[in-house]
């Protein structure tokens, strides 16, 4: 299997333009190519020479994904199941708000091993790690399907992303740099169930939004949700956003899932706003996402009002999450990809 082009980290392009024999700039052509116009074949690359792209056809492939199927749910949302070149498959999504935002939610693992009760992912349990290009991938694919900008991304789909720390940096680096997609930090955003060790790596090394899913106030709660919260306790995650926030002084965000009579009591709430006293926070409280074979429920409407009310009265800053793409298992906690997918055509880039 030939190696993409988008799995190659930016910093190792020039030496594979070297090898090559071609000019240096050449490793800024395909930069272009790639990230900004985001061609779907070699000979779309036009100011390279017909040498030049029948060499890049003949040893690469310019993608390691392939979309194979769409989703659309009736408040905008679109889903798409990429397929991987080994059969494997995961799903991405474009999410449009109502303020014009357009955010990409990108996978990062086929699975997940951190056995979230409360995700669909989870049931998949661990198939492997995501390589750049896949999740590169995903983006390419998204910027090219949305029919406004994208605005936003997300590292919180399949997977746990510090989990696949390489990777994962590798593809920030694609996200920020002015050469590739050229995001800016404050667009993009980094999901964790809470790796600490990784977290601390990532966060000295890329200065963009870190989200913890935090899912209760206690451990007694968030064990029966989260089993990594027996390597990793409350205590210890509040130690390193004290932390966090004391040196890059940003504001740290939780995600909290609230899950009918599990973790949505009153007291609950004034547990979380006590734990959360003092520290610079934001709160998304998002009401469950059902899926089949899930126990669980969706909170009363009025408990998480009531929730946000408590929070904020503490001086905690909260945001009720909008579930969008509910109706096409889109939605936060809700995706996974249990089907093989041979791959067809991920060889559309090459010359016979």
């Amino acid at each position: 299997m030939r190696e993409a082009l988008t799995d190659i980290p930016l910093d190792r392009l020039p030496a594979v333009v070297a090898d090559l024999g071609l000019k240096r700039f050449a490793a800024e052509q395909i930069l272009q190519w790639l990230y900004r116009r985001r061609v779907s074949n070699f000979d779309e690359m036009t100011n390279l020479t017909k040498e030049a792209r029948a060499m890049l056809a003949e040893r690469y492939d310019i993608s390691a994904v392939e979309p194979i199927s769409e989703e659309r749910a009736a408040d905008g949302t679109r889903k798409f199941l990429c397929a991987l070149r080994d059969g494997n498959a995961v799903e991405c999504v474009i999410i449009p708000a109502e303020d014009g935002r357009v955010t990409v939610c990108v996978s990062t693992q086929v699975g997940c091993a951190m056995g979230c009760v409360f995700c669909r992912t989870a049931g998949m349990g661990f198939v492997r790690d995501l390589t750049q290009g896949e999740i590169l991938g995903q983006l390419i694919q998204a910027f090219r399907e949305s029919p406004e900008p994208v605005t936003n991304v997300v590292l919180m789909g399949m997977g746990e992303p510090l989990a696949n720390l390489d990777a994962v940096s590798t593809s920030v680096e694609a996200m920020l740099d002015t050469r590739a997609f050229g995001l800016s930090k404050r667009r993009v955003t980094l999901s964790t169930s809470g790796l600490l060790p990784q977290l601390d790596a990532f966060s000295r090394r890329f200065d963009i939004k870190i989200a913890i899913s935090l899912n209760a106030a206690t451990d007694e709660v968030r064990q029966r949700l989260m089993p990594i919260d027996k390597r990793y306790p409350i205590s210890q995650i509040m130690d390193f956003c004290r932390d966090y926030s004391k040196r890059t002084r940003h504001r740290v965000t939780f995600e909290y899932v609230m899950i009918l009579g599990v973790n949505d009591s009153m007291e609950e709430a004034k547990k979380l706003a006590a734990l959360l006293a003092g520290m610079r926070a934001k709160v998304n409280l998002i009401p469950f996402n059902p899926f089949e074979g899930s126990e669980f429920k969706a909170p009363l409407a009025e408990t998480v009002e009531r929730w946000g009310d408590i929070l904020r009265e503490s001086g905690v800053q909260v945001n009720i999450r909008v579930s969008r793409g509910q109706d096409i298992l889109a939605a936060c906690g809700q995706l996974a990809s249990l089907v093989s997918c041979p791959m067809s055509n991920l060889n559309k880039g090459s010359r016979e």
